[in-house]
Formats: structure tokens, C-alpha cells, sequence
């Protein structure tokens, strides 16, 4: 897609490229057997999955295989030493309860609270 930019009076401007988005129909998949762009239909095989068929030769187009943002495809994916199990993941260790952090401290510790809390007052 090219344009012109900077436009004026009896200036015609810079002929310059510029992205644009594409249409579905001026977008061909790639034939898996010769490498060259195809026309596609959407069949359905035997066992009843639908599938992406070349019209030129026949043969399956498969899809591709998902890939995350950052580049990892969760099927390949094998655990280094310094990644977490999956086990070690869903273990349940954080016991919830109603203290504040100061009081979960304290208990942890052993301190014994034995002031007493002055009544406090909003206005």
C-alpha cells in the first residue's frame, strides 16, 4: 500500500509505503507439497473433523500448532531444574485466618500480647 505524504498546493508529495490491513480474500495459505500459495475449502474427513483441504492438489492444510506471546508452546514444554512441579504448585500450605500480620507474628514468635487496647473514638 503506498500514499502520498506532504501534500500541497502544486507539490504532489512523497510517494511513500505504508501499512494497511489485508482482506481475507487476498490472503493465501501455503501448500504443504510444492511450497506455493493456494486457494483453501473447509471438508470434513472421515472420522468427522473438519479440516482446511488445498483446491489445487488435495492434500490436508493442518493448522498450526498454538503458540503463546512470549514464543513457548505448552505441548513442548519440559520443566528445567529450577522450575516448580506442578505438584508443588497446587499444594495447599497458606492456612487463612482473621489476625492482622502483626498477630500471625506474634504467635509465630511466642510474644504474648498483655496490654490492654484503650477505646477509640470517631467523630
Amino acid at each position: 500500500h503506498f500514499r502520498y505524504v506532504g501534500r500541497s498546493g502544486d507539490y504532489k508529495g512523497t510517494y511513500v509505503p505504508s501499512e494497511a490491513p489485508l482482506l481475507v480474500n487476498q490472503v493465501a495459505l501455503v501448500d504443504p507439497t510444492d511450497r506455493k500459495p493456494t486457494e483453501v475449502e473447509w471438508r470434513y474427513t472421515e472420522e468427522g473433523e473438519r479440516v482446511r483441504v488445498s483446491l489445487r492438489t488435495g492434500r490436508i492444510i493442518p493448522k498450526p500448532v498454538f503458540q503463546r506471546r512470549d514464543g513457548i508452546i505448552p505441548e513442548q514444554w519440559t520443566d528445567g531444574p529450577k522450575d516448580t512441579s506442578v505438584d508443588d504448585a497446587v499444594e495447599r500450605t497458606y492456612v487463612p485466618s482473621l489476625k492482622t500480620f502483626q498477630e500471625e507474628i506474634m504467635e509465630a514468635m511466642g510474644i504474648v500480647e498483655d496490654r490492654r487496647q484503650r477505646k477509640s473514638f470517631w467523630y
